[in-house]
């Protein structure tokens, strides 16, 4: 996997981490945050490993409708992880969680219609990307041309120093689940009740009993001699 590979996977965490550490215990909300859906996280790293590598035994995979296999397994991937995560979340995570999925869509419906995710050339070139690269793109991706289709939600915006280039779905895929993992994780938060520093407890068996002021009064006349007079 690139460095940048590695970098745009982990944008999502990233930025929920900068934005909950400039709230009072949202690192903390972070750490009692449950994900689920792991196992489409491990099989979509799997996936990408393998089309990265590109071994000659997995090619007939790989190079399956021209690598568009790959990248809707991918697409399907996250719209799992996605699904996975929305139960029991607050309606916002839901709604962030929903943008990374139109993300996800998106992206396999470029490429599902181009027979790979369709890349701009410039774009490409901007980022970084060497002519060799560009000429033989990776399984998964072809260049922009005439006959392509969606080029509007192709990956068409260069990262120079990352030799990447984006997409509108990518966009809203790793966008969508920051905001996810923010707005959950401080769901949670709230949903901690903390007990408020000058609260007292009260020794065993006092529960229930009321003492009357009268009774314990030095003044007040006992019961026993309320009762005798």
């Amino acid at each position: 996997m690139s460095p940048g590979l590695l970098a745009v996977l982990l944008v999502a965490p990233a930025i929920a981490v900068a934005v909950l550490a400039l709230r009072p215990g949202g690192l903390a909300a972070l750490s009692r945050f449950r994900v689920r859906g792991m196992p489409w996280v491990l099989a979509g790293a799997a996936v990408q490993a393998l089309r990265t590598a590109d071994p000659a035994w997995a090619s007939g995979f790989l190079h399956a409708a021209g690598g568009a296999a790959t990248a809707l397994v991918l697409g399907g991937c996250a719209v799992g992880f996605v699904l996975a995560n929305l139960r029991d979340r607050p309606r916002g995570a839901a709604l962030a969680a929903g943008v990374a999925g139109l993300g996800a869509l998106l992206n396999a419906a470029a490429t599902a219609l181009n027979g790979g995710m369709p890349f701009s050339v410039r774009a490409a070139a901007a980022a970084g990307i060497d002519a060799a690269s560009i000429a033989d793109p990776t399984p998964g991706h072809v260049p922009i041309d005439t006959g392509t289709r969606l080029v509007a939600i192709a990956d068409v915006v260069p990262v120079p120093g990352l030799h990447l280039v984006f997409s509108l779905g990518d966009v809203l895929l790793w966008g969508g689940l920051a905001a996810c993992l923010v707005v959950a994780a401080l769901h949670t938060q709230r949903s901690v009740v903390v007990p408020p520093d000058d609260a007292t407890t009260e020794p065993p068996g006092a529960a229930g009993v009321h003492h009357s002021t009268a009774l314990t009064s030095p003044d007040a006349p006992s019961a026993v001699a309320r009762s005798t007079a």
